[in-house]
């Protein structure tokens, strides 16, 4: 509490202050970090055990596996996202804390890997069913590498980069649904700052301060372009793996 409460934008609070006199860009860039960093781990373990998974899968001979994994896939990708995502959270509780993530936030990343590695999965296993038929695969079963081997050194460096790909652009959904939480009742615990908490503090006064809610908004929304711009350039040229 540094300022009287609802100061609007000046040189020396950029973004205003808030109901009861905290600076709002110090607020917007601290949880900035909190965001990013909770998107980043929310894509990274489904991206790491998704692309094994699908890699796996893609690759083995056995075709009931196949088709169980896809089915399961397509059990849990048949229900809306974001729906299932909440249930998880009240299951584990919104206040539940492991440190050193604050209250909240564990059981947003846990909800998140529950259900997003069904994609990466599903990308990884579609991209494997096309790298198999290259002839690389065939010399490497002729030479009698094991299974393992075939997935590790000859399959996942032509398949995890398109699995890389789709978790640039995901880490910026995971942004957005993070930001969404607190307006269904599942975010971030205060006192933490984090960026829905801040847009949803802010909605009270909206017409009386539209700067903390849209301050906030502007930001995420400039972070939303900056990924989208790297996400194209990374589609539009993307890296060929290297061939064992």
């Amino acid at each position: 509490m540094i300022a009287l409460p609802l100061q609007p934008p000046s040189a020396e609070h950029l973004f205003g202050t808030d109901m009861v006199g905290r600076d709002v860009f110090i607020r917007v860039f601290t949880a900035g970090r909190l965001d990013i960093a909770l998107a980043a781990l929310g894509a990274l373990v489904p991206f790491i055990s998704g692309t094994l998974i699908g890699a796996a899968v893609g690759a083995s001979p056995h075709g009931i596996i196949d088709t169980v994994t896809m089915r399961l896939t397509d059990g849990v990708i048949a229900f809306p996202f974001v729906i299932l995502v909440l249930m998880i959270v009240v299951i584990i509780g919104a206040d539940t804390r492991v440190p050193p993530l604050p209250p909240g936030g564990a059981s947003v990343l846990v909800a998140v890997w529950s259900v997003n590695w069904t994609t990466y999965a599903r990308l990884a296993r579609a991209r494997t069913h096309v790298v198999r038929q290259e002839d690389f695969i065939a010399a490497t079963r002729i030479l009698g590498f094991s299974q393992a081997r075939i997935v590790i050194r000859h399959v996942l460096p032509s398949v995890w980069p398109t699995t890389a790909t789709y978790a640039v652009a995901d880490a910026l959904g995971l942004v957005s649904l993070i930001a969404a939480m607190p307006f269904l009742g599942a975010d971030v615990q205060p006192p933490t700052p984090e960026w829905g908490s801040i847009m949803y503090e802010g909605r009270g006064v909206l017409l009386q301060a539209w700067w903390i809610s849209l301050t906030t908004a502007g930001v995420l929304m400039v972070l939303g372009t900056g990924v989208m711009l790297v996400v194209d350039s990374l589609v539009s040229n993307p890296r060929r793996p290297r061939l064992p």
